[in-house]
């Protein structure tokens, strides 16, 4: 019997439905205050949007980065969907002859999107279809505190952690390595003064330190109580190095949100090359291999947070993981796994939302309606089309 996916326009699919149309939505908007992680700056925010209309009427959504080339290479395999039954877009190995490397991107946008639309063909909500539900809601921490072009951090850190603390988040997540090591330590003691007893707090360094300086800068971090360090060093898709990191400190390392294959994030774990594993939809191939990822963490005893940092769609397809991985996925007792939720600068993150999520005592309801149960604000986008 063979595993090779049905010819296009081959049969009806059993869902009782076929891809009519496939469009990619490729999104920018300038930022008011350009800003960045460690070592980058960004003058817009982008996405890159793929809505798939079924041959019943029926809209499926997913998104991916826009990194280069992603958005013309998505759009050359959506031309190859027409007319291909829902079904065969699912399984492994990717299905039509994309690359898992190469086509990690434009793969994670079909994952997202196939995932919502057999959702709503089914009446059911995504996480269904992942697996048995776990949880109802979601904890949510920060991910915010860039560096502002022309602004120094000191000027702005401490009142973004109040603003974020008076919203209702428990967790946080601070950037470091952008400027002195010293300075930027005074300024996370400061933030940790400042929030409420019982506030988590994340460090993201963005590959900024040489092992020598993130030693020295993790020995602070785990006085402080953080609850992880973040690419200390420079990561790549394989954190090469980053044995000797998590053998040594002891702050628990997180990393691998740029494995792009199964073998990569099986290979983070069997190295233990991090403590906690940060598999991202859009990156690894979808929702598939995030929660492949998450029961591998369980399998090696190690921690599963995935990454997330772009728009709406990812966002929500992010909960629905969340809410069917295996309880393992933990950092401290009595903490579950947590969503990623931009705080900064970002128009498609609730902009491309009809109704966007409500962060309520620091978590988030995971949306109970088919598929990923969130109504995608499709004027909004196309009034910000990079080529329209």
């Amino acid at each position: 019997m063979s595993d090779e996916p049905p010819p296009t326009g081959s049969s009806r699919s059993p869902l009782g439905v076929e891809i009519a149309d496939a469009e990619v939505l490729h999104v920018r908007k300038a930022l008011e205050h350009p800003a960045g992680p460690a070592g980058a700056s960004n003058r817009w925010r982008e996405s890159t949007f793929l809505k798939l209309t079924a041959d019943d009427g029926t809209v499926g959504w997913g998104e991916t980065y826009s990194v280069a080339g992603t958005p013309a290479r998505l759009r050359q395999v959506a031309e190859t969907l027409v007319g291909t039954p829902l079904d065969a877009l699912g399984g492994w190995p990717p299905p039509f002859g994309l690359d898992e490397v190469g086509d990690s991107f434009v793969l994670g946008a079909i994952d997202i999107a196939r995932h919502d639309l057999v959702g709503r063909v089914l009446g059911v909500p995504a996480h269904e279809l992942l697996g048995p539900q776990r949880r109802t809601a979601v904890q949510a921490y920060a991910s915010g505190f860039l560096y502002r072009q022309g602004s120094d951090p000191a000027g702005h850190w401490l009142d973004e952690a109040r603003q974020l603390v008076d919203a209702g988040y428990r967790s946080i997540k601070v950037r470091m390595g952008g400027l002195d090591v010293d300075e930027e330590l005074d300024r996370l003691t400061a933030i940790r003064e400042l929030v409420p007893d019982g506030t988590t707090l994340m460090v993201d360094a963005w590959g900024a330190y040489t092992p020598a300086t993130a030693m020295r800068v993790g020995d602070r971090l785990y006085e402080l109580g953080v609850v992880w360090f973040e690419e200390p060093c420079p990561p790549g898709p394989d954190c090469a190095g980053y044995e000797s990191l998590v053998s040594s400190m002891r702050v628990p390392i997180a990393g691998g949100e740029a494995a792009r294959t199964r073998s990569a994030l099986l290979s983070l774990l069997q190295r233990r090359a991090v403590d906690v594993i940060q598999p991202d939809a859009a990156i690894c191939g979808g929702m598939t291999n995030v929660m492949f990822a998450a029961e591998l963490a369980v399998l090696h005893g190690l921690s599963c947070v995935p990454h997330t940092w772009n728009g709406g769609v990812m966002a929500a397809a992010t909960m629905h993981v969340l809410a069917a991985m295996p309880l393992t996925g933990r950092i401290a007792d009595g903490v579950g796994p947590w969503l990623e939720y931009d705080t900064t600068e970002n128009a498609f993150l609730r902009g491309a939302l009809v109704d966007p999520p409500t962060l309520i005592d620091g978590s988030f309801a995971v949306p109970d309606g088919p598929g990923l149960g969130v109504e995608v604000d499709e004027p909004f986008l196309r009034a910000h089309l990079v080529d329209g």
